[in-house]
Parts: C-alpha cells; structure tokens; sequence
C-alpha cells in the first residue's frame, strides 16, 4: 500500500482535473505543484464550448468566476482582416484565476494539495509509483504526468522551434471596447499573437515567434511587440497606452507544437496535458484538451484501464482535430496564404466557423455524460 492511491505531478488544468475527477470518487490523492503561489502561465485564456462543458462537469461555473463573453473572431494579417461569428458561445478567463479554483476545488473534494515542492525524479515499475519532492519520496498506486509545457528530468518530449509569450494587460477605454466579445487572431512573419479580453476587464496577449525572429530580435519582449505592431495597426491600437500588469511575461521556449506522445511511460504512469499532446494555440482548444486529458485519465484508473490504453483511445480522439490544425499551421508560414485566408473569410465568413468546428475536442459527452457511480478500491491500481 503505497502513500496515496494516485499523485498529480503538476497542478495546472490536467493535473486539477485528474485529481478532483479521482478524489470525489473517494480516492486518496496528492497533487504536487512547483509554485507556491499562482503563477502567470504560457496558456491561451480562451474557452471554447467545450472547455465550459467540461469545467460545468467538474463544478465549476465560469461565469461566476467572471469569465467575459466572446462571440465573434477577428482574424488579422497586416492591415488585412475579417471577422465572422464563432459556431459556439465562448468565453475569456485567465488561467491566473481559473487553474487557483480548479485546484481549489480538488482540494475541497479530499485531493491533499503540496505547493512550492518542484518534483525532482518519478521512477514507475507497473505496480508502484516513487515521486521525489522536498526531499522525501511518496508512493502511489499510478500517477498523472502533468508537468505542462515544462518537462520532468528524464521524461522529456521532443522539442519545438517556437518560443511563446504571454502578458495580462490593462486597456485604454477605446481599446477594450474594441476588443469587447471578441478574439483576435494576428498573423506576422514569423509568428501569430492572440488577444481577448478577461475577468475584471482585463485582456490577455499571446504570442508565438519563430527562431529565426528570435534571433534576429533577441529576448527584449518590447521590441517583439513594437515589431508586431509595425506590422498591423489593430496589435499596435491595442497595445497604444495600455498598463502591462507585470514587469514580464511569461516564456517557454521549445514548443513541440502537433506533438503526441505515443510511446508509454509505464503502465500506471499517465501523461496528461501538453504532456500527452500540444495542439497549436490559434486553435483555442488547448484548455479543452488539458481538462478532458486529466479526466480521461483519472476515469482510466477507474476503470482498471492502463496507460497505454488511455493513451491510444485519447489519441485517437483527438486525431482528426490535429490533422486539421497541422494544415493550418501550415498557412501561418506563409504571408501569400495568410493573406488570402484573410480574404476568404472576409468574402464567405461561414468559413471560419467550419474551421473553428473542425478543430474542437470530440468525444466530450463520452467524458461528462451519466455514469454510474464508482467508489474507488486501491486495487484498481494494483
């Protein structure tokens, strides 16, 4: 019998979800988080439909966590852009807020929750799970790898080019009014920068930069976004005397964009998140897919289903949304076709809400729908 029936390595969405989705089944469980406090994290801030339905099944209500209406997509390449209604009532809220009352809430259901402790080894052997952290070591039946973009020593993904950006940002009274129900999508070489506003009427800005702009504009993150808005008058109209709420943004670097991970770590070792599969973030289904991995997971331990076979179904599911996302990554690369994506949604704005549908998560009432209720045994893990 080990120290707890599962442990969350990693307390963000995945991790959270994993955790309460365990605990209220009566499960003993551990998350450990590295920050000691909440942190500002490189993750999109939009939800899609499915995201709230999600969250909805785990007992939170984003409305009342103050999530601001988004109902339409502005798509923007230079001084080009066209705009077209969503197929689904979204929403804004940071993850600042959100992954504090997701993480809340496992720890409401039982979840015992360890912060400011940076897990420093994970060693599995298909019957038991060994987690090093503050110098102890704590044993479970199966663990949720749920580290996010920052990989674990000695379980690492393969790397990306991209370096992403993230900042929450104060705006001027015409910008937020500008940006009001709205996500904005802007391309410029060498990467794209997404905007929507949030809680307490504040926005979040995302942007991803390729290495050669890297490179070639160095690490000052001004300088990225007084490039960007040279390029295109709606980033600098938004940017124009808006207060930054923190003297930095947030950066990781090596982003495996369209990654999926296949190979198993062990039989009762879970990745979950962008530990699992990293989806390209102009999609804004990233949430969606941390949520329902760490659900998916939790349920799989239910089950007596192991690692293996939760990674396959999930990847399977999750298949078809990635082709699409591959194809259209692709026309970020190149001005020629993000100008005439640009023109196309102008003239038949129908067309965005079909890509934006064939992007989504599938499969989620399999996840949210009525099951029978299940007592946990530590013999599911055994």
């Amino acid at each position: 019998m080990g120290d707890y029936d599962a442990i969350a390595i990693g307390g963000g969405l995945a991790g959270s979800a994993f955790a309460l989705e365990l605990a209220r089944q009566g499960a003993r469980v551990a998350v450990i988080e590295r920050t000691p406090a909440p942190t500002l994290k490189v993750c999109g801030d939009f939800l899609s439909r499915e995201a709230q339905e999600l969250l909805a099944y785990l007992g939170l209500d984003t409305a009342a966590l103050g999530a601001a209406g988004i109902a339409t997509l502005r798509l923007v390449s230079g001084e080009r852009w066209a705009a077209a209604d969503l197929p689904f009532a979204a929403a804004g809220l940071s993850r600042l807020r959100l992954d504090e009352a997701l993480l809340r809430a496992a720890q409401t259901a039982g979840a015992e929750v360890m912060r400011g402790q940076a897990v420093t080894a994970l060693a599995a052997d298909g019957k038991m799970v060994r987690v090093r952290a503050g110098g102890k070591t704590f044993r479970s039946g199966c663990a949720a790898l749920a580290t996010g973009k920052h990989n674990l020593r000695g379980w690492p993904r393969d790397p990306g080019a991209m370096t992403a950006f993230k900042v929450q940002l104060s705006l001027t009274p015409h910008a937020a009014r500008a940006l009001g129900g709205i996500v904005q999508l802007a391309s410029y070489r060498g990467g794209y920068i997404g905007a929507c506003t949030v809680e307490d009427g504040s926005a979040t800005i995302c942007w991803l930069m390729d290495a050669c702009r890297m490179r070639e504009l160095g690490p000052d993150w001004r300088a990225h976004l007084a490039y960007i808005a040279r390029q295109s008058s709606a980033v600098g109209d938004l940017l124009l005397g808006a207060r930054f709420l923190s003297a930095r943004p947030a950066a990781v670097s090596g982003i495996p964009y369209g990654y999926r991970r296949r190979a198993t770590i062990a039989p009762n070792v879970f990745p979950v998140g962008d530990q699992i599969a990293v989806i390209p973030s102009f999609t804004g289904d990233g949430t969606s897919l941390a949520l329902s991995s760490g659900v998916a997971a939790a349920q799989a331990v239910l089950g007596g289903k192991p690692a293996g076979a939760f990674q396959r179904e999930f990847l399977a599911r999750t298949r078809a949304q990635f082709l699409w996302a591959r194809g259209l990554d692709a026309t970020f690369k190149s001005e020629l076709s993000r100008t005439f994506s640009v023109a196309a949604i102008a003239a038949l704005p129908s067309l965005a809400g079909l890509v934006a549908s064939r992007t989504r998560l599938k499969g989620i009432d399999e996840l949210t729908g009525p099951v029978p209720q299940r007592g946990y045994s530590s013999s599911t893990t055994k």
